[in-house]
């Protein structure tokens, strides 16, 4: 840790606040920059932060080890005279400090530089990405199942601690920010013609196709537990336990507007999609690069929005048929097939 720190915080978050960061992340309705700068806002109120930058980057495995394959700043926003001097830092800044952030941090996250390794905010690139009075950032780092991602943070005048609680629902939050990111690279905009479900402003289902049609009960429960989360914001824990990454394993939920101002919600396909191993179903395949990652089954199932049983099934089935007996045997036969 940087020598000299005394201060030392413990990051109290509002559930208003994570709740506001995550429906700015389900808006497709704004350009590319436009959503990286409001993320980053909405990271920035919930760390009381001056400024944040953010990038996208692609990551995978070679021969067992992780590799940060590229690094592509995409913003810098904040406020006041620090915010000055951090975007000129972060405009400069080179990418070493990125890819060794990314480098312990495999799955989907939110953590300080401080939490992942000391000597990360010792390190030289860290005071070329944040200038004095940094000391500490907070980063959500959001990688899809093939290892590609988006990484938003904020630069914090002191040492930032999370208690096991906060690291358990941020976490969560990064899935959502994670979830949002996949489908805008996707390029699947809100539209109501390429939504598989469409709810109307009070909460009927006017519309469903194909696989939408069949799981109308699944989609309808996906709705409700959005509805309770958006209400429940004095209760985080409750409104982030509720409201999941996906709904069936395969829909995000976000709202339309049409030109009359009149509102919709639609489930959009959002499905994780994994490359390699042809030999193993879609889930198992989605399912096994998750754990590989370092995921446990519950943060799975959070990710997928499926069964904890489905999880573990999943795992097992895999298992099977690669030939494996362990858990990490599978992560890393997993790891090594590129």
């Amino acid at each position: 840790m940087t020598e000299g720190i005394q201060k030392e915080n413990m990051l109290r978050i509002k559930g208003s606040t994570v709740i506001d960061l995550i429906d700015a992340a389900y808006d497709t309705t704004q350009s590319n920059s436009e959503w990286t700068a409001r993320v980053v806002n909405g990271l920035m109120a919930l760390a009381k932060a001056p400024a944040g930058a953010a990038f996208h980057f692609t990551s995978g495995y070679d021969h067992d080890a992780f590799r940060v394959r590229s690094v592509e700043r995409a913003v810098a926003v904040g406020c006041g005279a620090w915010y000055a001097r951090a975007l000129r830092a972060q405009l400069r800044a080179p990418s070493s400090i990125s890819e060794l952030m990314l480098g312990r941090t495999q799955g989907t996250v939110l953590a300080t530089v401080t939490r992942l390794g000391d000597d990360l905010a010792s390190a030289p690139g860290f005071a070329d990405c944040w200038p004095p009075p940094a000391v500490d950032a907070l980063g959500v780092v959001a990688r899809d199942a093939n290892g590609d991602g988006f990484c938003a943070c904020v630069g914090l005048d002191h040492v930032t601690t999370l208690s096991p609680r906060t690291s358990v629902l941020l976490n969560k939050l990064a899935t959502h920010i994670g979830a949002a990111d996949r489908l805008r690279r996707a390029e699947r905009s809100a539209r109501l013609e390429s939504a598989e479900a469409v709810f109307d402003a009070r909460g009927k289902l006017v519309h469903a196709l194909g696989r939408a049609q069949d799981r109308r009960d699944s989609l309808e429960d996906g709705r409700r537990r959005r509805h309770e989360a958006h209400n429940t914001t004095h209760d985080i824990e409750k409104a982030l336990d509720i409201w999941r990454g996906l709904v069936a394993g395969r829909w995000s939920l976000v709202d339309h507007f049409d030109t009359d101002g009149k509102r919709f919600l639609l489930a959009m396909k959002n499905t994780p999609t994994v490359d390699k191993r042809g030999d193993l179903s879609p889930r198992e395949r989605r399912v096994c690069a998750l754990a590989a990652m370092g995921h446990r089954d519950k943060e799975i199932a959070y990710m997928l929005g499926v069964s904890l049983a489905s999880v573990t099934a999943s795992i097992h089935r895999a298992r099977v048929k690669l030939g494996v007996k362990t858990r990490s045997e599978l992560a890393r036969v997993w790891r090594q097939v590129p």
